[in-house]
């Protein structure tokens, strides 16, 4: 009798832990969602980013939003990766380096800081008002065109000069 009380004790307390471990991951809008995305994020102004640019130092800045946002004009050194493909993405690697993330305003940004965390990134920072703000406080410092791609090269392609080719 002992031994089913033991085993309906350990069982309540095991019940007991793994039921209230779990967190409600619904929400009723984005902006519950990127508020909850904000609460464990450190965040950096943008007055704070241009001094660590002044500086030389290993760190990178990634630019969340599309191709074409990126294109029109983008933070000096910035590499893009959209939200949607940031898991995937192999420009980043170092999870020691520094890493400053923003997009337009800071929605998308605040969705990728707890997924490079999970993704055992170190030091993830928001780019605190986003592409917004750098571009009103600091208009001479931004880069058009596709810049850094943080990739590797693409491939040499020999030509073939037997049959076939």
């Amino acid at each position: 009798m002992k031994t089913y009380k033991l085993f309906f004790l350990l069982l309540l307390v095991i019940i007991i832990v793994g039921c209230g471990s779990k967190k409600n991951n619904s929400y009723d809008n984005v902006g519950q969602m990127v508020s909850d995305a904000q609460a464990g994020i450190t965040k950096v102004t943008v007055n704070e980013l241009k001094a660590i640019l002044d500086h030389e130092g290993e760190y990178k800045i990634i630019d969340c939003r599309e191709k074409e946002e990126f294109i029109e004009g983008h933070i000096p050194g910035a590499i893009n990766i959209p939200r949607g493909v940031l898991e995937f993405s192999s420009k980043i690697s170092n999870r020691r380096e520094p890493i400053y993330v923003y997009s337009q305003t800071i929605d998308r940004a605040s969705l990728s800081c707890p997924t490079l965390e999970l993704l055992k990134y170190d030091k993830v920072y928001l780019i605190d008002g986003g592409w917004q703000e750098w571009n009103e406080t600091f208009p001479e410092l931004i880069e058009e065109g596709e810049g850094d791609t943080g990739g590797k090269p693409a491939p040499k392609v020999e030509e073939s000069g037997g049959c076939g080719g």
